[in-house]
C-alpha cells in the first residue's frame, strides 16, 4: 500500500473523498466523493446515513468512492482525515496481526468499514495522499460542503439520492422484499445465443426468453437484460439476480464509469455493447434494481434459480435447432 503527502497525481484520476455527521458527532451523518480525471471534475456524488459518526462517514465516502473504479485501475485518493489514511497504509497489518485490537488491547473500531476498504484497496491500485482541510483546496471544499450537506439533510429526514449499488454476493435464499429475477444466457459453437429470465416462485416461472444468431453469450445477456428492465413498472422493489462477473460488476461497479468517460475503459479502449449498455443505463435511472452475484459454490443446484434459468436459455437453442 502506497501513500504521498507531497507529490502530484501520477495516474490521472483523483477521487476526492469526505464524511461528516451534523449536528453531533455522533448523529446524522453525510459522505460525498468526487473523481477528478486529468483535472477535469466529473459528477460528485453523496448519500447519508441517519446516525453515524465522523469516522465512519470518511471510510465510507472512501470505500464508496473505489467502488466505482475498474479491477487494477491507478487512482489517487485524496483525504482530509489522517484516520482514513493511516488506517489503510500503516495500522491495518498491525490491527490483523493482533486479531483487530488496538495497542491497549480495546477492539478496534469499524472493523467491518475497515474490511471493505482493505477489499477495495487491494482490487485497485491506490496512491492514498492527505490534504489539510480548509485550506482552500477547491475538490476538497467541494466534498467537505456536499458531506454536511448531506448529513443536514438526514437530520431532517430527507436522504438524499446516492449512485451506488449493493455489490454483495446473494444466496437466492436471504430474505428480499419485492420480485426476485434470476437472468442467464447459453450459446452454441455456431455463436447462436439465447438468454433466459425467471421469475422467483413456486413454479419457477419463465417470464422471458429469445435467441439471436451471431450474438456472443455476453450480449445475449445484456439483451435479456434491456427486455427485463423495460417491463419492470417504476417504483417497484426489484432483485436481479445472475452468475455473470461481466453483467454483474458492469452494472454495479463499472456503468458510471465508462460513461463518465464517453463509453470508454480506463485503458482508452472502447465499451464492448456499448449501445446495450447505454440502454440499460438509462433504464437503472427510471427502476430500481439491486443486484446479486450468484457463485455457484454458494448455493446447491436444487436451489438454484440462475441455473434453471441458463436451462431455460438452452432449451431455447435446442427448440430452435432445425
Amino acid at each position: 500500500m502506497r501513500s504521498s503527502k507531497h507529490r502530484l497525481s501520477t495516474t490521472g484520476v483523483v477521487l476526492y473523498t469526505d464524511g461528516s455527521c451534523a449536528p453531533t458527532n455522533p448523529g446524522p451523518g453525510g459522505w460525498a466523493y468526487l473523481p477528478v480525471e486529468n483535472g477535469d471534475a466529473k459528477d460528485l456524488v453523496k448519500g447519508s446515513e441517519a446516525h453515524s459518526t465522523n469516522n465512519r462517514m470518511e471510510l465510507t465516502a472512501a470505500i464508496e468512492a473505489l467502488k466505482m473504479r475498474e479491477d487494477g485501475e491507478s487512482v489517487e485518493l485524496c483525504t482530509d482525515s489522517e484516520y482514513l489514511r493511516l488506517g489503510i497504509t500503516q495500522w491495518m497489518d498491525t490491527w490483523q496481526r493482533n486479531g483487530w485490537t488496538r495497542s491497549k488491547g480495546q477492539p478496534v473500531l469499524n472493523k467491518d468499514l475497515w474490511l471493505e476498504l482493505q477489499t477495495q484497496n487491494e482490487r485497485l491500485q491506490v496512491e492514498w495522499r492527505w490534504v489539510k482541510a480548509h485550506a482552500g483546496h477547491e475538490f476538497n471544499e467541494l466534498v467537505d460542503r456536499a458531506a454536511r450537506d448531506a448529513a443536514t439533510l438526514a437530520a431532517k429526514h430527507q436522504e438524499p439520492r446516492t449512485l451506488t449499488c449493493d455489490t454483495t454476493a446473494t444466496s437466492v435464499e436471504s430474505p428480499m422484499l419485492g420480485t426476485h429475477y434470476f437472468i442467464a444466457s447459453a450459446t452454441t459453437e455456431g455463436n447462436r445465443s439465447a438468454w433466459a429470465v425467471i421469475r422467483n416462485s413456486s413454479r419457477n416461472e419463465i417470464v422471458l426468453d429469445g435467441i439471436k444468431n451471431n450474438t456472443s453469450v455476453n450480449r445475449a445477456l445484456l439483451i435479456g437484460v434491456v427486455e427485463l428492465l423495460q417491463v419492470i413498472q417504476g417504483g417497484e422493489s426489484t432483485h436481479v439476480t445472475t452468475e455473470s462477473d461481466y453483467l454483474f460488476k458492469g452494472a454495479t461497479l463499472w456503468l458510471d464509469g465508462w460513461r463518465r468517460r464517453g463509453w470508454r475503459k480506463s485503458d482508452g479502449k472502447p465499451v464492448a455493447n456499448k449501445d446495450l449498455w447505454t440502454e440499460i443505463h438509462a433504464l437503472l435511472n427510471r427502476v430500481d434494481v439491486e443486484w446479486h452475484l450468484e457463485r455457484h459454490s454458494d448455493i446447491p443446484d436444487v436451489d438454484s434459480f440462475v441455473r434453471n434459468a441458463a436451462a431455460a436459455a438452452r432449451d431455447v437453442l435446442a427448440q430452435s435447432e432445425p
